[in-house]
């Protein structure tokens, strides 16, 4: 197993995660809104389409405040990244995941980081810069087929 640097996700980063997520929720909510648009009328439909853009705002920000105040240390701790050719472990406060790369669904790549979707709403944030050499970071990136 290739051993990488221990890492944590920031609040600031979980923050811009999030919202991203968000915004991608809204960007396709326009299309349907577009077509219901053609199919009611634009006087009908209007309303419908402020009101929804304005509830996800509204239920993104809640959310966010519910986990701003629910204890989220866990999810904040030191995490560390251990891997091979076929799989792949995350130790956090003494307990070890383990994931086989073919079981990815979905990588989405940023500058700093990779979001690695082990189902549709669940990912793991792994960060560019925890890996000792580039060769490391070469072959980890050649596994996660990037």
């Amino acid at each position: 197993m290739i051993d990488t640097k221990t890492y944590h996700l920031t609040k600031k980063t979980y923050r811009n995660i999030f919202f991203s997520k968000l915004k991608r929720n809204i960007l396709q909510l326009i299309p349907f809104l577009l077509f219901l648009t053609l199919l009611i009328g634009w006087q009908a439909t209007r309303f419908i389409a402020l009101y929804s853009v304005c509830a996800l705002i509204l239920i993104g920000f809640c959310i966010l405040l519910w986990f701003y105040f629910k204890n989220l240390k866990p999810f904040f701790t030191e995490t560390q990244l251990k891997f091979n050719e076929q799989e792949f472990q995350l130790t956090k406060n003494d307990g070890t995941s383990t994931w086989l790369f073919s079981s990815i669904r979905n990588v989405v790549v940023h500058e700093e980081y990779w979001l690695i979707y082990l189902t549709i709403n669940s990912y793991l944030y792994v960060p560019k810069n925890i890996f000792y050499t580039e060769e490391d970071f070469n072959k980890f990136k050649a596994l996660l087929n990037v």
